[in-house]
């Protein structure tokens, strides 16, 4: 016997979850009575109409798919019904290995791209529960499975997990290529395998960090154009008793320039503390203009900064009176 991964539109090319799932495509012949009922993604039940046009058909109809392990119809219920119907006692079947969430998945992908279609409440039901045993799966790849667009599946994922992030720390896409769910990670990553190796291709750092050549280039040219005597940017946890402090300071809260200070200055540090999330959040289309509006506020605030380290006579920091 041939076995294949699940693929399109039987099986994913990766397997369920970059798990072992697979089927078996040599067809044998079961009895109906030691088929068990299945773990279907409908949430109706039988259409006994769609079973009777099935019955019409029987002798052109694929074989039904059963989880080998448990003898559960993965895909074929109403195949199953049908043959029922006409008195028939066997169905020709192909078997299915791998756990129950892997079966689930195949489930749900067959019966998203053949026959009866899903209804809109049950492709959304079932890429909840995906949702739940494939946190480490993309948005596409689950919204390929379950019929439905990426940003339902963005959307579910936000309202059970707010700050989209996974144990696992990285996300498998169609492709079955690992990417990490934070770029500040993976340039991090990268950073730290250029300093310790400046000799290591960008290629060779891509890889290891999990990111494109493209970012591993942006951080050698960062890494390149930073002084050398550049002092390392303090944390959020270490600026927040700072900016408490800032806030109970007189000279900054009783005049109009001083509180636009305090409130801009709480607002990037909320920013600092989930810049991840709020990056994942943005839409694809409006990424290159919030990049360019990034660094040209945190340019801004190094002037800034440089401003109140020279000093300016006759003020404790520019534009605020004492």
């Amino acid at each position: 016997m041939t076995t294949r991964d699940i693929s399109d539109p039987h099986h994913d090319a990766r397997g369920a979850g970059g798990a072992s799932a697979m089927t078996d495509h040599g067809v044998a012949t079961v009895a109906i009575t030691a088929l068990a009922e299945g773990d279907s993604p409908r949430l109706g039940g039988l259409d006994m109409a769609h079973v009777r046009l099935l019955a019409e058909r029987l002798d052109v109809l694929p074989p039904v798919l059963i989880h080998r392990a448990t003898m559960r119809v993965v895909d074929g219920r109403h195949r199953v019904a049908a043959a029922r119907s006409h008195g028939l006692e066997h169905v020709p079947v192909r078997w299915f290995e791998g756990s129950d969430d892997e079966a689930f998945v195949a489930a749900v992908r067959l019966n998203a791209s053949h026959g009866l279609p899903l209804a809109g409440h049950e492709r959304a039901a079932a890429a909840q529960r995906i949702l739940a045993s494939h946190q480490e799966r993309s948005d596409r790849w689950i919204a390929s499975v379950c019929g439905v667009a990426p940003r339902t599946v963005a959307a579910l994922r936000a309202r059970t997990a707010p700050e989209g992030t996974t144990a696992a720390g990285f996300r498998i896409g169609r492709d079955g290529r690992r990417r990490p769910l934070s770029a500040r990670a993976g340039r991090e990553r990268a950073q730290e395998i250029m300093v310790r190796e400046p000799q290591a291709s960008l290629r060779a750092v891509a890889r290891r960090a999990g990111i494109s050549v493209g970012t591993a280039l942006d951080v050698r040219r960062r890494l390149a154009a930073e002084p050398k005597d550049a002092p390392a940017a303090a944390s959020a946890d270490i600026l927040r008793p700072r900016l408490e402090q800032l806030l109970r300071d007189p000279s900054l809260r009783y005049n109009d320039q001083g509180r636009t200070l305090l409130r801009l200055a709480t607002s990037t540090l909320a920013f600092m503390e989930r810049p991840d999330s709020i990056a994942q959040a943005a839409a694809s289309h409006s990424r290159e203009s919030l990049q360019l509006v990034a660094r040209a506020c945190a340019e801004g605030w190094q002037r800034f900064g440089a401003q109140v380290a020279d000093g300016n006579p006759g003020q404790d920091a520019p534009g605020i009176a004492v």
